[in-house]
């Protein structure tokens, strides 16, 4: 049988890490923080202690769900035989004992009538090839001031968006949950796939070089956010001249250097 579609949520500064090694172990819809609880504790076999990624198999569902489990939205595909699956409405409502009895591979569930909330356990991790990362679920309140850069920019101009994302990583000082790190994660992922060759057109065309065409064309959009990435842009460049790099390198090095103090758990 075919792998089937579901939809993870996670807060947004998670996605760099997902990215980059999958969907962990715990990265669920159960206590992800702190040790395991009575639904982990009741899971059957490998399935316990937190040893699952769990996701629904209906995107309006999750989309539904955003304020209480984060607003980055995950796809993964799944083997329908391989799973373990029961509507979260019983999960809500009885005891995790009870809910983990009446669990039953999704490809059973696929054979009738689907509830709506069916929420899917996987036991191992994802494996990164398995994963598409989509445009977080995030407005207004969530990006502030960005708002309007990402609406102006993050789909209708990638090399753009994907130029403005270092800066705004840059700009978010570390503070990931930040509107400037929400913001570059907005920029980062959209629900169509970049082509592969976006990020080596980035670097022949030079990161510095677009970011700053960029706000040129797109900063009026939000003066005040524009005013940020611009002093963030200027503060790479004088970084890059004093470690002997090249303006663009000095792009990539400063996101890097944000992103790896990005907590493994965040």
């Amino acid at each position: 049988m075919a792998r089937v579609p579901v939809y993870h949520l996670t807060p947004t500064r998670r996605l760099p890490l997902i990215e980059e090694d999958g969907l962990r172990t715990r990265a669920d819809l159960s206590e992800y923080y702190g040790p395991p609880g009575d639904f982990d504790n009741a899971a059957p076999g490998t399935y316990a202690n937190g040893k699952r990624v769990s996701g629904w198999l209906s995107l309006d569902y999750a989309k539904a769900h955003a304020d209480e489990y984060g607003f980055g939205l995950v796809s993964y595909s799944v083997d329908p035989a391989k799973t373990l699956a029961a509507p979260a409405s019983l999960r809500s409502s009885a005891e995790p004992a009870e809910y983990w009895a009446q669990a039953k591979p999704l490809k059973e569930w696929l054979d009738g009538d689907v509830p709506e909330d069916l929420e899917v356990h996987q036991n191992l991790p994802v494996r990164v090839k398995y994963l598409q990362l989509h445009a977080p679920l995030v407005g207004e309140e969530q990006l502030g001031q960005y708002a309007p850069l990402v609406a102006a920019v993050a789909d209708e101009d990638r090399l753009s968006a994907k130029a403005l994302m270092h800066l705004a990583v840059i700009a978010s000082d570390g503070d990931f949950d930040s509107p400037a790190f929400t913001a570059a994660c907005a920029l980062a992922w959209r629900d169509v796939k970049d082509p592969d060759r976006l990020v080596r057109e980035l670097i022949e065309t030079d990161p510095d070089k677009v970011a700053s065409a960029a706000l040129a064309e797109h900063g009026s959009a939000a003066p005040e956010a524009a005013q940020v990435l611009r002093e963030a842009l200027d503060e790479t460049r004088q970084w890059a001249d004093q470690n002997g790099v090249d303006h663009g390198q000095g792009l990539f090095a400063r996101t890097a250097l944000v992103l790896d103090d990005l907590p493994a758990n965040a």
